[in-house]
């Protein structure tokens, strides 16, 4: 077992020198790993408006199916090739669509039997290529796996209570990162194709909490597992091979601020969702960051959101209720710098909504 030594909580006590610099990010070594580092005080204070055809190579809007067993309350949405996968809140069910908003099943239920859960859902993954789905409940010490035609296969048994697991599935090794306790053998469980663990890293000290009051938040747009512990202010990637936990990116505030934070790891990007500040763009080539907002070219230049609800699995979803999208319309047509080309796009959209109907998904593939 590998096990990381970190010298402190924040990145910033454990930058060292012959840190190459340009623009308002640096990059540092930490431990042998390259670091970038976006100064949130050198961020530019105008914001950038980013047409979303800058990150995503096209986008659709998916109208999902009217049957009174496919409505839902939407928590986070997982998009593949073949599937659409909806996480509810609460006890809810995961909800299962194709690609084209057919509703196709029910993923477990409520309940103490074989696939069910007594507690909300706090990740989920779909397996395409061997049409599984792995659903990971905020506690416990299991990680349930499904077909995709809602048949219980089996459950992943971990060794210790997890909590608010988070899941990566690599060349069917299943790695699971959770919130580790003080007292907790391990924040890292791989699991081989029998569900048999096959590695385990112990916590780093700075990683270990004492509640649930923290989040772990990652996207998986990557081929890395990267990962967002709340108590630190880093994105980290957790190399498999190698078992190790690695920091990749951070944004230095003054000791004064520790404003809440998510970031999303694109393929050329990193956006930090800060909160109480708004969305930094960090470009990785240029070692730029500024400000920005998001805004749907391909629907008339719709104001549109970008935390790590929006940004997952390689794709952009935006899924709302069909009212929303209509009071969203109804506002930008109204706004001086909706042009004409935008209103017919608008208008056009606008007709294809019916209130009362199941929600709607923008979706775009990530470039």
């Amino acid at each position: 077992m590998v096990k990381i030594i970190f010298l402190g909580i924040f990145i910033c006590t454990y930058l060292i020198a012959d840190a190459k610099e340009d623009g308002t990010i640096s990059e540092k070594v930490v431990n042998g790993s390259k670091v970038m580092v976006c100064s949130m005080d050198k961020v530019k204070k105008n914001e950038i408006t980013i047409p979303l055809s800058q990150l995503v190579e096209d986008c659709s809007l998916i109208h999902l199916e009217n049957l009174e067993n496919a409505f839902f309350k939407p928590w986070f949405t997982t998009v593949t090739d073949k599937y659409i996968g909806v996480r509810q809140q609460g006890g809810n069910p995961y909800k299962l669509f194709s690609r084209s908003g057919n509703f196709l099943c029910d993923i477990g239920s409520i309940g103490h039997g074989p696939g069910e859960f007594t507690i909300s859902l706090y990740d989920d993954l779909i397996d395409e290529k061997n049409e599984l789905i792995y659903l990971a409940p905020m506690t416990g010490d299991k990680i349930l796996v499904f077909s995709t035609s809602g048949k219980f296969i089996k459950n992943i048994i971990a060794p210790i209570r997890l909590k608010k697991p988070k899941l990566y599935l690599s060349d069917g090794i299943l790695t699971v990162i959770h919130m580790a306790f003080r007292g907790d053998e391990a924040i890292v469980f791989q699991f081989d194709s029998n569900g048999d663990v096959i590695k385990k890293l112990s916590p780093p000290a700075h990683l270990l909490v004492n509640d649930y009051n923290g989040e772990i938040f990652n996207t998986r747009n990557t081929r890395e597992f990267e990962f967002l512990h709340t108590s630190s202010d880093t994105l980290y990637h957790y190399d498999i091979k190698r078992n190790r936990i690695l920091p990749v990116f951070t944004i230095q505030s003054n000791a004064s601020e520790k404003p809440f934070r998510q970031y999303m790891e694109l393929n050329n990007q990193y956006i930090s969702n800060v909160f109480g500040k708004g969305l930094i763009y960090n470009d990785k080539t240029n070692r730029t960051s500024s400000y920005i907002k998001i805004v749907n070219d391909y629907y008339g230049n719709l104001s549109t959101p970008g935390s790590v609800v929006n940004f997952r699995n390689g794709w952009y979803v935006y899924n709302l209720q069909p009212e929303q999208l209509m009071e969203n319309i109804e506002k930008r047509l109204v706004e001086s710098s909706c042009t004409g080309k935008d209103k017919q796009k608008l208008e056009k959209l606008l007709s294809s909504l019916e209130e009362g109907a199941n929600n709607v998904l923008f979706l775009g593939k990530l470039k």
